[in-house]
């Protein structure tokens, strides 16, 4: 019989204990599998937003990490709103109603307007126009792709784009009409929006997203900002300055809650010189702030993700060296009752080495088993959860979902095992022939 066939006899003849001892390494490994998987997937999440197509996102004053979360990821509240005036700074003469360039109109490639505070069925519903799906980038500089239907018109006020993850969720087709609700899922609602378009998979956080029209967006009510008369009262004015059209809301009664910017290049600087330049101008001011998504990330994955990521494996390695030990437990029982049959296979001419090999096998086949097993047990976990996943974090998550990390895996496991099982196999390489079977 081989080596191989008698480790294996060995185990089977000892079925229970070491199924446990498999057992305690298959859920050592699978909570190390799950530990890296999902740590993997949240720093993607976080990830993902800082290739959207803009380098930089202005909004009101306070925290730039809320502002990134909230423009971004859409999670967290608004700080505030941001004057209609200061989003007018960043537009070309064309965009403007004096026909004159604004203030940081040169430094600007693409700004795209976003407004928040509205709700469709625990996912935010955001306005913005056409500019942020026909300029801006899914992410690498890939155009947005629909699955369905097309991006929505400025004209089209009434009009929605939604994202995969919104439509597989809520079962949406485009014609359907969604129905905003103001402030929160159980507040007034609003005006419904028909859906146009639904966006192609992302993996980022757009796919939680529903987009409407930003026109459409400032004439629901309570959306439009109240304007001081002069008698004291607060009440719409609209002036021949202020005017945006026929059935718009004017420009002295609308807000943004944030400006999504892609900067541009000045002649003979790098973009990057730009974008710091302006950053400058706009926090030296007192309107808004400037905030660099990828600064803020990078942050936020090296004070909370990574530590409680890293927190986390140390947990889950101690878990799998508690295992190991139980495979030392196991073999060295394991050798004291097998202490005649080693006797028996040395007075039939096994040699020491033969022995001692048997032993360490025996512990390798007990490793990949149970590492085996938790690696399926591990995905599994990640594949149950998946969908939960997608919905909070806009990233796809499934059974063969996997980190790099895991190829390391398999090795250490084996490794462990031999360590744990060279206690035992020195035992019974040492074993005293004359006094079991004298």
């Amino acid at each position: 019989m081989s080596l191989l066939g008698i480790a294996w006899r060995n185990i089977r003849q000892r079925t229970f204990t070491s199924g446990l001892t498999a057992l305690s390494m298959a859920l050592g490994v699978a909570l190390v599998v799950a530990t890296l998987v999902t740590g993997g997937i949240v720093k993607q999440a976080f990830e993902s937003g800082a290739g959207l197509g803009y380098n930089m996102i202005v909004g009101a004053k306070g925290s730039p990490l809320q502002l990134v979360l909230n423009s971004v990821y859409f999670i967290s509240k608004p700080i505030e709103n941001i004057s209609w005036a200061t989003y007018s700074k960043f537009l070309p003469a064309s965009e403007r109603p004096d026909n004159a360039d604004g203030i940081w109109a040169a430094s600007t490639q693409t700004a795209v307007p976003i407004c928040m505070g509205d709700y469709y069925r625990g996912h935010r519903v955001i306005g913005t126009n056409a500019t942020y799906f026909d300029r801006l980038s899914r992410g690498n500089g890939q155009r947005f792709e629909f699955s369905a239907g097309a991006n929505f018109q400025d004209k089209d006020l009434y009009s929605a784009v939604i994202g995969s993850q919104v439509a597989h969720t809520l079962n949406l087709r485009v014609n359907d009409k969604i129905a905003p609700t103001h402030g929160a899922d159980d507040g007034k609602v609003h005006d419904p929006f028909q859906i146009v378009g639904i966006l192609a998979r992302t993996d980022t956080p757009i796919d939680r997203g529903v987009f409407v029209n930003m026109e459409g967006f400032y004439l629901q009510d309570g959306h439009a900002k109240p304007i001081d008369s002069t008698d004291g009262t607060q009440e719409p004015q609209v002036t021949e300055d202020t005017f945006a059209g026929e059935g718009l809301l004017p420009f002295n009664q609308r807000e943004v809650t944030a400006i999504l910017l892609e900067t541009a290049a000045l002649p003979g600087l790098p973009a990057e010189l730009t974008a710091m330049g302006l950053r400058n101008a706009i926090n030296e001011g007192r309107d808004a702030q400037a905030a660099l998504p990828i600064a803020e990330i990078r942050v936020l994955l090296d004070l909370f993700v990574t530590p409680l990521e890293l927190l986390l494996l140390l947990v889950t390695t101690l878990v799998v060296i508690v295992s190991a030990i139980g495979i030392l437990v196991s073999m060295v029982g394991s050798s004291l009752e097998r202490s005649r049959d080693v006797a028996i296979m040395r007075a039939l001419g096994a040699r020491r080495s033969v022995v001692l090999a048997t032993v360490l096998i025996e512990a390798i086949l007990l490793a990949v088993g149970g590492g085996t097993i938790g690696w399926l047990l591990g995905h599994g976990t990640v594949g149950l959860i998946g969908p939960w996943i997608a919905t909070n974090a806009g990233v796809a998550a499934g059974f063969f979902s996997y980190t790099t990390t895991e190829i390391l895996l398999v090795p250490f496991l084996i490794v462990l095992a031999i360590l744990a099982a060279l206690l035992p196999a020195v035992a019974a390489y040492r074993t005293d022939v004359s006094r079991w079977l004298g």
